[in-house]
Order: structure tokens, then C-alpha cells, then sequence
């Protein structure tokens, strides 16, 4: 009998033939590898003296914390090379800081020195990175540097920097709300700067730390609104809300204008025999009665947002399609409103996802708007690959958009949703049709011979859902349906509901 190979103790040792061999990355997580030699390659590199393997360590080590492994034992190493006079390698020296920064807050503070000199260094991108590694160190006693950071590069020559303080300014807040009014000098500073980099980050600190402070906004108004198209999408999602809040409350509304003159419509261009008989006078007495109407004229301050907003319906961007969209809703003409309905369709060809959350806007916009969907019907068609709360979604904004033009077309869709094999999605769509039978009167007793049709379906959530709705809708006209309430009352020992006993006192 041979003896059982041993292992060899040698970790550097080649395998054997037929077995696996393990990479010695200390980035690839050995099996067996034992935690207190742990990136010991990685710490010789980086206490050499020279840069090529520094940097090679330091690439190593982002492409680790890249992957989510955690490299925070490595901290005491990388924090004593943020003073090497290589670029690259101090680069990625911050990038590191910045990500363990707070977790490792004592070692941290031991280099908040060398942190202050790279405030001062020539390249914009340490300075910037400076300033975040001192921002992600959540200590209170450091809020006075942080603070004077900050300020400095508030009034740095790269707009870069000025963006990066724009960032620090609610990491400072949210530690140490007290310096709020110092704050508010700082972000009406950046507020005035003109580049397009500053603009999105600094609205997005206002909005966090003084978004009550409307009378900032007043003097930079026009220029956000210029500068809107050039900016970044994600800035271009925060200044487009921020700006439609500052409407709402600065302009007046264009609909409520609308709404008044349904209330108090124009005299008749041909008036009446009564009204000629009544007299001069009788119309000077009404006069005095209606409130005096002025005819609406958009301010141009308003009609400026709306002029540069609208191109941004075309962005690739989701995110800013839904706010100029959410801004156009609320803040646009009745005859001007439509044109974002185009956008959020083209919307509806994009992932699940963005999809779910366009629907949401759309049932919620078709309610007060219907008109401005009804072009796009068919785009709400439901498909069968259609997940199930995005079919339900799609339900709701066509029983919105249902009328007494296209509920026949409607209805037929309705038809063919509830041979589905999604119960769900069939207990939505006998929901649905009860909807549109109540809306629409003249569908009411098509809706009612249908659904006493589906009492005999095999499936007892579709029969239980039918019998639901029927209730709803007969008790509308009980005295109108005495026959359908006969026929549901031979049903019952199928169906097992008895809800209707004793609700009519005549059968």
C-alpha cells in the first residue's frame, strides 16, 4: 500500500499532474490563504522606492476594491504614499482614500496634513481629490478645515475644483448643520459661476442644504436656463426640478388661467332676444357682478424655460425626458402640453424599468390630460412578453384614455387579454372593463352580458372577480338588470357566492 501524497509546504510549489493551479494575485483571493500574510506582496511594493512598482501595487489594489473585495487592511500602506511625488500614483492613492477614508478615520486623521498640501498641489485633479478625501472623513473636530477647504476651492481657477466643492458642501452640512449660513455664501458664490460643470452640482447642494432660499435662484434664473442644454444629464435632471419648483411658485399657472375662463366663458357674438330686451344697463349691473378677466400673457421669464427645455425631449436620457416632461405638465399651455406625450411613448420601448416608471407618469397624466395620450392608443397595447405590473399599468392608462369613440376597440383588446394564462393580469383586465362600464354608459349592459359570460369559466379567480364586478355594476340600475340577477341566481350552487341574497326585495 503507498502512502498518501503529502502536501507540499511550499506555496510557491508547481502542481502536481492533474491538479488545479492557484494564481498567486493576492487580488484573486487564494483558498487557503492564511489572513496574516494577506497582500504582503502588495505592502512590499508599495514601501519600495520605486514608482513603477507603487503604481503597479496601486492598480492592483482599485482593480480590487473594483471587483468589491475589500482592501481596508491595506490602509496603513497606502496612506503613508499620498505624498509621492508621482502623479499617477498619488491619483489612485486618493481614489483608495476616498473610498476607506471613513472607515478608517484615525488614520486618516494622522494625514490630514499632507491632505492640506494637496489642497495647494499644481494639478487640478489632486486638489479636487484633496478636497473629497477630506469631505468622506466624518469627524466633527476637522469641520473648521473642512470649511476653509472648501471656501479655497469655491474660488479655485478649475472649474473642476469648483464642481468637487460644490459636492463637499452637503457632506459638510449633513455633519455639522451649523454652519449652514457660511454654507449659503459658498453655493451663492458658485451659483454666479458661468460653466456648465459647476451648474448641476451646485443646484443639487442648494437643493439639499437651502432649497428655501428662493430669492438665490432670482438673479441666476436666466443663466441656468441658457446654460441647461450644455450641462451634464445628471445636473440637467436636478436644475430641470429645481427650476420647476421655482416656476410654480414665481409664475402664474397657465392652466388655472384656462380654467377660469371655462367658468366665466365670453359673451355670445350674436346675442339673444332677452339679452337686447335687458338693456344697457342690465350689462353694466352684470359687469360689476363677474370678476374682471384679464387675458393671459405668459411672462417671458417663463416662456424662456419652456423654449429651452423642450430639445431636451429628445435627450437619451430617461431621466431628463421624465423632468421636462414633469415641467411641461405643470407648467405649460393646454395647446403646448401634447408634444410630451411623443417623448414618454418613444420612452416605452426601453427596458422594464424605465418602462414601469414612465406608466406611472402616463396613469397619473392621462387622469387630468387624457386628450394629449389619445394619438398613442395602440402604444399601450399590452404584448405578452410584458411583465405583470406592467400590464396592469398599461390597463390603467387605457381605461383613462377610454371614450365613447374608441371604447369598441378597447373592448376588444379587453376580450383578448382575458384568455391570458396570467391570472392576475385577467383579474385586472375584468377590474378594468368594470371601469369602463361605469364611465361609459352606453357599453354598460355589453360589459354586464360579458362578464355573466365568464361566470362559467373554469378558473375561480376569474368566476370571483366577474361576480364582483356584476355586483358593482347592477347595483348602479338594479331595476334595469332583472334578468341578468335571475340568471346569476341559478348560478349559485356553481359559483357558491349568495352576496345578492336579500338585496332585492322583488325576486
Amino acid at each position: 500500500m503507498s502512502a498518501a501524497p503529502a502536501y507540499s509546504e511550499d506555496k510557491g510549489g508547481s502542481a502536481g499532474p492533474g491538479e488545479p493551479e492557484y494564481g498567486h494575485d493576492p487580488a484573486s483571493g487564494g483558498i487557503f490563504s492564511s489572513d496574516y500574510k494577506r497582500h504582503d506582496d502588495l505592502k512590499e511594493m508599495l514601501d519600495t522606492n520605486k514608482d513603477s512598482l507603487k503604481l503597479e501595487a496601486m492598480k492592483r489594489i482599485v482593480a480590487m476594491i473594483a471587483r468589491g473585495k475589500n482592501a481596508s487592511d491595506l490602509f496603513p500602506a497606502v496612506v503613508k504614499n499620498v505624498a509621492c511625488k508621482n502623479i499617477e500614483v498619488k491619483k489612485l492613492v486618493y481614489v483608495y482614500l476616498v473610498r476607506y477614508a471613513e472607515e478608517q478615520q484615525d488614520l486618516a486623521l494622522l494625514s490630514i496634513s499632507t491632505f492640506q498640501r494637496g489642497l495647494k498641489d499644481p494639478n487640478q485633479l489632486i486638489r479636487a481629490s484633496a478636497l473629497r478625501v477630506l469631505s468622506s472623513i466624518r469627524v466633527p473636530i476637522i469641520v473648521p478645515i473642512m470649511m476653509l477647504a472648501i471656501k479655497e476651492a469655491a474660488s479655485d481657477m478649475s472649474p473642476y475644483v469648483r464642481k468637487t466643492a460644490a459636492h463637499a458642501i452637503p457632506k459638510l452640512y449633513s455633519l455639522d448643520s451649523d454652519q449652514k449660513d457660511q454654507l449659503i455664501e459658498v453655493i451663492e458664490k458658485l451659483l454666479a459661476d458661468k460653466t456648465t460643470l459647476v451648474a448641476g452640482s451646485v443646484v443639487m447642494a442648494f437643493e439639499e442644504v437651502c432649497p428655501e432660499r428662493i430669492d438665490l435662484i432670482h438673479k441666476n434664473y436666466r443663466k441656468l436656463c441658457n446654460l441647461l442644454i450644455d450641462v451634464e444629464e445628471w445636473g440637467q435632471v436636478v436644475i430641470i426640478s429645481m427650476l420647476t419648483r421655482y416656476a410654480r411658485t414665481q409664475f402664474l399657472s397657465p392652466t388655472q388661467n384656462e380654467s377660469l375662463l371655462e367658468e366665466n366663458p365670453e359673451k355670445a357674438f350674436y346675442g339673444s332676444e332677452e339679452d337686447e330686451a335687458k338693456g344697457p344697463g342690465s350689462e353694466e349691473a352684470a359687469a360689476t357682478t363677474l370678476p374682471a378677466r384679464k387675458p393671459y400673457v405668459m411672462d417671458p421669464d417663463h416662456r424662456l424655460l419652456l423654449r429651452n427645455t423642450k430639445p431636451l425631449l429628445q435627450s437619451r436620457s430617461a431621466a431628463v425626458v421624465m423632468a421636462v416632461a414633469q415641467l411641461y405638465f405643470h407648467l405649460a399651455p393646454k395647446a403646448e402640453v401634447g408634444v410630451i406625450a411623443k417623448a414618454l411613448v418613444r420612452l416605452l420601448r426601453s427596458h422594464s424599468e424605465v418602462q414601469y416608471v414612465v406608466l406611472q407618469n402616463v396613469a397619473t397624466m392621462s387622469i387630468k390630460r387624457r386628450g394629449m395620450f389619445e394619438p398613442y392608443l395602440k402604444s399601450f397595447y399590452i404584448r405578452s412578453t410584458d411583465p405583470t405590473q406592467i400590464k396592469i399599468l398599461k390597463l390603467e392608462v387605457l381605461t383613462n384614455l377610454a371614450n365613447e369613440t374608441n371604447i369598441p376597440t378597447v373592448l376588444r383588446e379587453f376580450q383578448t387579454y382575458i384568455r391570458s394564462m396570467d391570472k392576475d393580469f385577467v383579474a385586472a383586465t375584468i377590474q378594468a372593463i368594470g371601469r369602463c362600464a361605469t364611465n361609459i354608459g352606453r357599453v354598460r349592459d355589453t360589459c354586464l352580458n360579458g362578464l355573466v359570460q365568464l361566470l362559467s369559466n373554469r378558473d375561480e379567480l376569474v368566476v370571483a372577480e366577474s361576480v364582483v364586478v356584476i355586483k358593482k355594476l347592477l347595483q348602479m340600475q338594479p331595476a334595469q338588470h332583472g334578468e341578468i340577477i335571475k340568471h346569476l341566481a341559478k348560478l349559485t350552487d356553481n359559483i357558491q357566492v349568495s352576496w345578492w341574497k336579500g338585496k332585492r326585495g322583488d325576486t
